[in-house]
């Protein structure tokens, strides 16, 4: 069993040598999965000595196992690589997106400039609220009477 080079207690994964192949891919499949002290165990057969996985590392320097590993799990450092790169390639998406979605004609995103400046673009408008020239009343509150006032002035 592999050890902690300082504190001497063990990193979690051993070496098994057998004599067949086949012997190996049998304890592989009835090992494999089975749980030890609530953690799952994975075995996995070496690959052999390669360039770029040296001292039993994977290319993001953790275990190669641990590139593959799709689920979550603090014991083993969270993520594993290969997880971890789709997360950053999704977040990379969202970011493109969404930047070009503030930029060019129709941009609805909304940020980056002052949406007052923006509608009357340099102009003082009044924020008073009026009403239009095509509602009935206006003239009542320009102080003119309007016809129904004239037939009540003409009863009294």
């Amino acid at each position: 069993m592999g050890l902690d080079r300082n504190t001497r207690t063990p990193c979690g994964f051993c070496f098994v040598e057998y004599y067949t192949h086949a012997e190996a891919l049998a304890s592989m499949r009835y090992v494999s999965g089975t749980k030890l002290d609530e953690r799952i165990i994975r075995c996995d057969l070496d690959l052999g000595y390669r360039e770029g996985r040296q001292f039993g590392r994977g290319k993001s320097g953790g275990q190669v196992r641990d590139e593959h590993r799709q689920d979550y799990d603090p014991g083993r450092g969270g993520w594993g690589a290969q997880a971890q790169k789709l997360e950053i390639e999704r977040r990379r998406e969202v970011e493109e997106r969404y930047a070009d979605a503030q930029e060019g004609p129709g941009a609805v995103a909304g940020g980056g400039e002052d949406w007052k400046e923006a509608e009357g673009a340099g102009e003082t408008k009044n924020l008073k609220r009026e009403r239009s020239p095509d509602d009935d009343g206006d003239n009542l509150r320009l102080g003119q009477r309007s016809r129904v006032d004239d037939i009540d002035a003409e009863r009294m």
